[in-house]
This record gives structure tokens, C-alpha cells and sequence, in this order.
């Protein structure tokens, strides 16, 4: 034991003007850790790469603009939706009723209204004179409609949906399926 104490004392004396990574190298040859960064190359001398140049190569320089061109972009609005609505189960019929903004409740009427019933969906739309059309849709009913007995009105700065159940018999607990 105290000779191989003594010869890594000896071999550590011997390397102490050699760095931790090159003892490591040349204690484990290939097998060290830091084998990949002790390689040395011969050829000290940067070696210069070939420059090729002609169409569509870029070898440097200022950029050059290759050629300009303005479009117009339409800009799509987010469409106004109505968020404020109530639903209720009446026997024959389900009443939906949507609150109008106060922004708009003077200036629409029932003629404004475009309604889409389909057996399971409708589609609201409501063209407001002078501004953009405020949308709601809802596109699967919890139960089926009577699209031809359904109807839309304005009442009271309310818009009052009534849809025609096709089973009378069912009661809406909620109003999506």
C-alpha cells in the first residue's frame, strides 16, 4: 500500500505543470471523459473555405430587396353576440328570452329579426340599422323543435323565442344537449 501511495505522489509531482484534463487523457487514453477535447491538430493554420457565388447564392453583403408589394388585407371583425338570456320550460313550447343591449334596444324591430329554426339548431341574427348584426346560435337543441310553429318577436326590449316542442311530453332541463 505505501508504494502505490508513493508513486501517485511521484506521478502527481511529476504532472503538476500538466492541467486536470490533459492528466485525464493521458492516464485513461481514449477512454477518458475529456478524450474528445484533447485532440490536437497538426495543421495549426486556418484553412480557408472556398466562395461560391451566382444566382440564388448568398454570400454576403448589404441585403438587397428583390422586389416590393402592397396588398390590402381585410380585417375581420369579431361578430357582437347576445350573452344575456334566460330559458324556461312552457308545456307546449320553450321560451328563450334575450336581453338587447341598451346600445341598440331603440333602434331594432321585429323586422330586423332573421331566424333560422332547424329540428335541432336555430340561427339568430339581428340586422341593426347603422352598425354591425348581433348573432346567437345555438346548434344542438336538447330535445327537437317544431321549425314551422316557432317563432321570434320583440317584446318589452326583449327578444322572446318561442320553440315548438315535437314531444310535448318532455320537459328541458337545460337548453344545449
Amino acid at each position: 500500500m505505501e508504494q502505490s501511495q508513493e508513486n501517485k505522489t511521484e506521478t502527481t509531482n511529476k504532472d503538476s505543470n500538466v492541467s486536470a484534463l490533459e492528466h485525464n487523457i493521458k492516464s485513461k487514453g481514449e477512454f477518458s471523459y475529456y478524450y474528445a477535447h484533447g485532440r490536437k491538430f497538426e495543421n495549426k493554420e486556418q484553412q480557408q473555405g472556398k466562395t461560391i457565388e451566382g444566382p440564388g447564392i448568398i454570400t454576403g453583403g448589404d441585403p438587397v430587396l428583390l422586389e416590393k408589394s402592397t396588398r390590402t388585407v381585410e380585417v375581420m371583425k369579431e361578430p357582437k353576440k347576445f350573452t344575456k338570456y334566460i330559458f324556461y320550460d312552457d308545456d307546449k313550447f320553450v321560451k328563450i328570452q334575450i336581453e338587447i343591449p341598451v346600445d341598440i334596444k331603440d333602434t331594432i324591430t321585429d323586422d330586423c329579426i332573421n331566424i333560422n329554426f332547424q329540428e335541432r339548431s336555430f340561427d339568430l341574427r339581428v340586422d341593426v340599422p347603422n352598425s354591425d348584426p348581433y348573432l346567437m346560435s345555438i346548434k344542438k337543441l336538447y330535445q327537437k323543435i317544431v321549425p314551422e310553429e316557432s317563432k321570434a318577436k320583440i317584446v318589452k326590449g326583449k327578444i322572446n323565442l318561442s320553440l315548438k316542442k315535437k314531444n310535448e311530453d318532455e320537459e328541458w332541463d337545460k337548453l344545449n344537449a
